[in-house]
């Protein structure tokens, strides 16, 4: 499949060349037990990524866009033609991944331009686009799996969404996936063995894309149930730690109170549907109106009402923060809570909690 290509050391992070398979298991810093041992082993036997020459691999060290283009286009042998030059300004074919990143850039998977970037640091968003364009992985909009600081305005959205129903990104659902964070060599070799083990069984067709399902299958495996986070999850966490919160503050707890999450999640639902931020709803009206049009009984209340932000904590840290929706959190007078969350058709999160004493 590939030629054997000796390559000098590139920069002080990471050496690419081929190397006996033995290599790959004396790694000194690997230990056997280590999450990322059986990948590092087996991407290092097919020469994508080796070692130091004191037989180290130093595991969190990180991953340059340079470096990264490099090992991904080893490993889907990616060649560029000799007409296609980048317009980067930044690298020239004297760099050690020149043909490399143009291979990628052929193919639309980085995209072209003055800047390249070669030494910036990769994260685990751009990491999941480039895997997904270079195995040819289809993007579908099931949203199967969703994090909580991910959306849909993120531009690497769908991809990462993608790796995670495929399991080659294993973060938990309902999670903080880290987009930004920055790839390390364990989290490298990781992600790459297991989009490889992806294809080998995609090309012999234990793995197939079910154009009606719009996903995914698995002919090995029963079919299966992905996992859906209910966007309820995003608003029952509001409460747990406002509650938190209250009890710092010497406060009693609230009950949580599945009527007034109704009105909370109809008022979340409303906002992110008519596009609007405001605690007078052109379709309810003020908050009381809101209460008296769903029948509910209150002999005080209170709102609180976030956009934009992604997870729990961060709305609640922010509420904390303002001295007028500190006082809702900290009313000792109210005795019970709603809680309700939505998103609009862009991903964007309308959070609402309601307070009242009954």
């Amino acid at each position: 499949m590939k030629k054997h290509i000796p390559t000098l050391l590139l920069s002080a992070t990471l050496l690419i060349a081929f190397q006996p398979a033995a290599q790959a298991a004396t790694f000194t810093d690997v230990p056997t037990a280590h999450w990322a041992h059986k990948a590092i082993d087996a991407i290092s036997t097919r020469g994508l990524i080796n070692g130091y020459p004191d037989g180290t691999y130093r595991l969190n060290e990180p991953v340059t866009r340079a470096q990264a283009a490099k090992v991904v286009a080893l490993a889907i042998n990616a060649k560029p033609t000799a007409a296609f030059k980048p317009s980067f300004q930044d690298v020239s074919p004297a760099h050690g991944a020149y043909d490399h990143i143009r291979a990628l850039t052929e193919r639309g998977i980085f995209t072209d331009g003055d800047k390249f970037r070669p030494n910036e640091p990769l994260t685990r968003a751009q990491m999941a686009k480039i895997l997904t364009l270079g195995y040819k992985i289809i993007v579908d909009d099931n949203d199967l799996i969703k994090f909580q600081d991910v959306i849909k305005l993120n531009q690497n959205y769908g991809y990462i969404t993608t790796l995670a129903e495929l399991g080659i990104t294993t973060t938990p659902p309902g999670g903080m996936y880290k987009p930004n964070d920055i790839v390390t060599r364990a989290h490298m070799a990781a992600f790459i063995d297991r989009t490889t083990k992806f294809e080998l069984e995609r090309e012999k067709g234990v793995i197939y894309y079910d154009k009606a399902r719009s996903m995914y299958m698995d002919k090995s495996k029963p079919d299966p149930i992905p996992p859906v986070i209910d966007d309820q999850d995003n608003a029952l966490k509001t409460v747990e730690l406002v509650n938190k919160q209250r009890k710092q503050l010497g406060v009693k707890e609230l009950i949580l109170d599945a009527d007034l999450s109704a009105i909370a999640k109809a008022k979340a639902q409303d906002m992110a549907k008519n596009n609007y931020f405001d605690h007078k709803s052109p379709t309810y009206g003020t908050v009381d109106e809101m209460l008296k049009k769903f029948n509910y009984k209150w002999t005080a209340y209170g709102e609180n009402i976030a956009r934009g932000y992604i997870a729990p904590e961060s709305v609640v840290k922010e509420w904390m923060i303002s001295p007028t929706h500190r006082a809702n959190i900290a009313n000792n007078n109210f005795t019970h809570v709603g809680t309700g969350y939505a998103t609009d058709a862009k991903g964007k999160p309308y959070w609402v909690q309601l307070y009242t004493q009954k």
